[in-house]
């Protein structure tokens, strides 16, 4: 198996355009199976400064791309939204037909979709590059061989949770920050809380799981 990480800031996009207008904030889109084949359903889970969550919100509701935006959930530096597209699936379909599956949700930051990609022939890799490319500008973060059965947590993910815990990231009230995280291990705002948000998950499996 094979993994193609990439970034992509497309040229007509309602995620990058949002992405754009608060490029400090970070967005895990979580795709929703939607029973109108012209729209797209999603989750997003946004982190970052929470006096921009009425704006983020005011934005996409104006935007002629959103039928429906829906605040499901605010806490202090997270908002879960629900939200509906007239029907954009470039990405999406473009991985799927050479034969590629998601192996977590993509991200927006910066401006840009993060995109990790699993596929079972590496020669579908540079045909699925060159017609994303169509779409906007493509950077490509990591082509490789993996085992898609590892270990629980990676390595990084492992070493920014345990220092997020160590600093009090998870008590209530938080003693620390994201932003202080990344500077303390010199990452930027978005590597971090992309690492986070999937070491949680797969912590949350995990213990869900021995619970069941």
């Amino acid at each position: 198996m094979y993994k193609f990480s990439f970034k992509i800031k497309h040229k007509h996009c309602y995620e990058t355009a949002l992405s754009t207008v608060f490029p400090k904030h970070h967005i895990t889109v979580v795709d929703i199976q939607s029973r109108n084949p012209k729209e797209k359903q999603y989750f997003y889970y946004i982190t970052g400064d929470q006096q921009q969550f009425d704006a983020i919100i005011a934005h996409l509701r104006l935007s002629k791309g959103y039928r429906l935006t829906k605040e499901i959930e605010r806490a202090n530096d997270t908002l879960l939204l629900l939200v509906v597209l007239h029907q954009q699936g470039y990405v999406q379909n473009s991985i799927q037909k050479h034969h590629g599956f998601f192996l977590e949700p993509h991200t927006v930051y910066s401006g840009f979709e993060y995109w990790h990609v699993g596929l079972v022939d590496h020669s579908a890799i540079a045909p699925l590059r060159k017609e994303l490319m169509k779409a906007g500008k493509v950077t490509t973060l990591f082509i490789g061989k993996v085992e898609f059965a590892h270990q629980l947590l990676s390595k990084q993910q492992k070493r920014i949770f345990l220092y997020a815990f160590e600093q009090g990231y998870y008590e209530l009230p938080r003693k620390t920050t994201m932003e202080r995280i990344a500077k303390a291990l010199r990452l930027n705002h978005s590597t971090v809380g992309e690492h986070l948000l999937k070491a949680e998950n797969k912590l949350m499996k995990s213990l869900a799981k021995k619970l069941l």
